[in-house]
């Protein structure tokens, strides 16, 4: 049996996990880590943490193919460069596959994590088995991973799948990178919470205020409170399912996938979303590769980057 180890980055910390062939998480631990050391020494406690998780796991060293890592921000896959992290800015360029390599002795490989969930999905989950994959998270932003024929599709500046920046109308909400009318700005968390607030501010009757969460309108308790029959909020998801699949239209016609897979914490609205969303899809594609393609939700949860990191190890080394 082989095993690939997969590092999730996260806000202030990272995840460190193992899986096996068949996707099945072996191991996995937490780690906090201190973004004011300088990049060399966060590289080495990464490394002491990654070869704790391999230790207590208890598998021969030599049966761990390599290590993943996934991490939000700008790199280059081929260098295993950082470009720049938004949360340890100490680790902008560094080359953190190289490091992890030279420490631990296995292969390491960098990648978008975004495309590393895609990665995951593609092996493990609801991608399991096909070729042509689109795979996106909503969440606060929108971020997109293609796999055509089996391989992952980076572009020419390691920048594909970028979908959240997809600009829906010119005359559309500004974004902070620039651009009017992205995708993002509509159907990630504050797009959905924005146009909620607006109807609820007019005086539009809603419930919502027994699933509120901390005192805050989130995605979720719209859509708890969509799931109990609340007029606004149902209304809201769909909007935000019509605009997501007026996009994922133009993907179906652009690329012909076999499925596009949605995960994030947004898509945790399940089919109040992704109802709409395939409705609109169908309506707007071209007929022959909308036949062929279906919409579901991520299956890998909150491992999601953990077994995508891993999958990183599979792609490289098949």
């Amino acid at each position: 049996m082989k095993y690939y180890v997969g590092i999730d980055f996260g806000g202030t910390g990272i995840k460190v996990g193992i899986i096996d062939e068949d996707g099945k998480i072996i191991i996995k631990d937490s780690f906090v880590t201190d973004p004011s050391k300088s990049g060399d020494e966060i590289v080495k406690h990464i490394a002491e943490c990654t070869q704790k998780v391999m230790d207590d796991s208890k598998l021969p060293q030599e049966d761990i193919m390599g290590i993943g890592v996934g991490c939000p921000g700008l790199l280059n896959p081929e260098t295993g460069q950082l470009k720049i992290v938004v949360n340890i800015p100490n680790l902008n360029e560094v080359y953190i596959a190289k490091g992890l390599t030279d420490i631990l002795g296995k292969p390491a490989f960098l990648d978008n994590d975004v495309n590393t969930m895609s990665l995951g999905e593609f092996y493990y989950g609801a991608g399991k088995g096909l070729k042509h994959v689109i795979a996106l998270t909503l969440g606060t932003g929108v971020g997109g991973g293609i796999i055509l024929n089996g391989e992952l599709y980076r572009g020419a500046s390691f920048t594909a799948g970028e979908l959240g920046h997809i600009s829906i109308s010119r005359d559309g909400k500004s974004c902070p990178c620039g651009n009017n009318g992205c995708l993002e700005r509509y159907v990630g968390r504050d797009g959905i919470i924005e146009r909620f607030m607006v109807s609820k501010n007019k005086g539009v009757e809603t419930s919502i205020d027994k699933y509120l969460e901390d005192g805050e309108i989130t995605p979720k308790s719209i859509a708890m409170a969509a799931g109990d029959g609340d007029a606004l909020s149902l209304r809201v998801l769909e909007e935000t399912g019509k605009i997501l699949g007026s996009v994922l239209a133009t993907l179906v016609n652009a690329l012909n996938p076999e499925a596009i897979i949605v995960g994030g914490g947004v898509s945790n609205a399940g089919e109040l979303i992704l109802g709409p969303a395939r409705i609109e899809m169908m309506k707007l594609a071209y007929s022959i590769p909308a036949n062929v393609v279906r919409l579901v939700k991520a299956e890998l949860g909150n491992d999601a980057g953990l077994v995508g990191s891993a999958s990183l190890v599979v792609a490289n080394l098949k």
